[in-house]
């Protein structure tokens, strides 16, 4: 366009008598009209200025812009990153960004989100899945990628993001258990006989006592030939899905791992969610990863806590099974 930028996904809403549109793309910039049927003029780049970590011209492409809290979000993707946002103020007809951070780190595998204001006034997103396995496979299944569970989203006191999954998912639940004052020792997994399956909710708090690592693994063979690793890496201070024993078969072999600290004597709170091919995690609601697994064995079904480097104290955990939202 005019050798100014480039455009894809327009993003448009209304401010008072003008109409704005994001058209994202690379060196993503900012058009507007007096009428949806008018002509529209270009006003410049989007961003005012580059962040930290991030170049100014990397594509912002699904572009949604919204108030949160004292602040504005502008949640996109770009094809290389996958999902992302940042947080800043949009004025004088320009997004001013003061933080930025991804939803997909290892890949951009978490992408194309969306989100809506409910008529309880949460902002709600959600994103599309990638599904990673071959053409051939895919075509036989008869389907490819999913959605991503809802998110609620909203600031905290720090003026960071917060994410949480929506109390309505709750109705899913059925055949609850829960276990408490449960010790995990050093080096070493405890297995849950009582909980087992691939469409289950669990929700884990857990206390370290010198531990570097420490979390849940899901989808579990017997033998364990066939895994799925969720925990926290307090050595690099980050939240982890380790995908790399989670099929025999097709499937990503990764480590995903996403910023997020814990405070001095704050526990690890963990919301996990196992849908067959997916698994999704919410930490402390400060932090979430979604990723896709394929485990091939029918015996894929066993869960275990496990402690690396010291031991850890489990003070509760509650887990469902979960019913399909769509029965169909």
């Amino acid at each position: 366009h005019h050798g100014k930028y480039r455009s894809w996904d327009p993003y448009g809403w209304v401010e008072g008598d003008t109409y704005y549109a994001i058209f994202g793309g690379k060196r993503p910039a900012i058009a507007k009209c007096e009428s949806l049927g008018g002509d529209w003029k270009y006003v410049g780049d989007l961003l005012a200025h580059a962040v930290e970590g991030v170049d100014i011209n990397e594509d912002v492409s699904c572009a949604d812009l919204f108030r949160l809290g004292d602040k504005h979000m502008l949640l996109c993707i770009s094809h290389r990153l996958g999902c992302r946002y940042y947080l800043g103020e949009w004025k004088n007809e320009q997004f001013h960004p003061d933080f930025h951070e991804r939803m997909s780190w290892v890949d951009n595998e978490f992408f194309a989100p969306e989100s809506l204001l409910d008529d309880r006034g949460r902002r709600i997103m959600w994103a599309w899945v990638f599904d990673r396995r071959s053409g051939d496979t895919r075509k036989a299944s008869g389907w490819s990628g999913t959605m991503s569970l809802p998110r609620v989203l909203s600031l905290g006191d720090d003026g960071r993001l917060r994410m949480r999954p929506p109390e309505e998912l709750q109705a899913l639940r059925y055949n609850g258990g829960r276990q408490a004052r449960l010790a995990v020792k050093a080096d070493s997994e405890l297995n849950l006989p009582n909980v087992r399956g691939n469409g289950i909710e669990l929700a884990v708090e857990m206390v370290p006592d010198g531990a570097t690592q420490f979390g849940v693994k899901v989808c579990c063979s017997p033998d364990g030939q066939e895994q799925t690793l969720v925990y926290y890496d307090a050595a690099e201070k980050k939240l982890k899905v380790d995908t790399r024993q989670s099929s025999l078969g097709e499937g990503p072999k990764k480590v995903e791992a996403a910023p997020f600290e814990l405070k001095a004597g704050e526990p690890l709170a963990l919301r996990v969610f196992v849908d067959r091919s997916i698994v999704e995690v919410f930490a402390n609601d400060r932090q979430a990863i979604a990723r896709r697994m394929y485990p091939s064995r029918a015996d894929s079904v066993g869960v275990a806590l496990f402690s690396s480097g010291g031991p850890t104290k489990v003070p509760t955990l509650e887990a469902w099974d979960m019913m399909p939202s769509n029965p169909y």
